[in-house]
């Protein structure tokens, strides 16, 4: 009768500790599940010398590239896909690669320059980031066209919404 006891003991024991069902979902997991779609994009150019200016990137877009979307896959592969086409020599998908770093606080996106993204790398930290909802924040510097000594910023800000 001891022995039983021992047994069902510690039966119950390892069928309390396996914990079932409980996986996590990471930010990678997060951004594979879905269509990202840009809803909100600014440029904000900075110049070494002049005042600053800001455009309202996303507004000015075509109504054919502002329902374009991101697709992040497995391998770190991903897509800019077309909804609807400006023109019939439009590709249907524009590859790039991506990554997260820092503990998935920054995404990097390389041969993304024919995507929303304008640059042929981007190392972007996440201005927010929920499950659908993200926004991004990145710099490029130009030199200067009236002071070649000096560098021009543009800060490019955008805002993605999973489909």
């Amino acid at each position: 009768m001891r022995y039983l006891l021992a047994i069902v003991s510690l039966l119950i024991l390892f069928t309390a500790c396996n914990k079932k069902g409980e996986t996590t979902v990471t930010r990678e997991d997060e951004l594979r599940s879905g269509k990202w779609k840009m809803i909100a994009g600014t440029h904000r150019w900075d110049p070494a010398i002049g005042k600053d200016t800001t455009i309202h990137y996303y507004d000015s877009l075509p109504a054919c590239k502002k329902d374009d979307y991101l697709i992040f896959a497995n391998s770190f592969a991903g897509t800019q896909n077309s909804g609807e086409k400006c023109d019939l020599s439009e590709p249907e998908a524009i590859d790039f690669r991506w990554y997260l770093e820092n503990n998935g606080t920054k995404i990097n996106f390389y041969n993304a320059f024919q995507t929303f993204l304008h640059q042929e790398a981007v190392s972007a930290p996440f201005l927010t980031y929920g499950p659908s909802e993200f926004s991004i924040r990145y710099f490029e510097f130009v030199k200067s066209g009236i002071d070649s000594f000096r560098n021009d910023t543009v800060t490019y800000t955008y805002t993605f919404r999973k489909q």
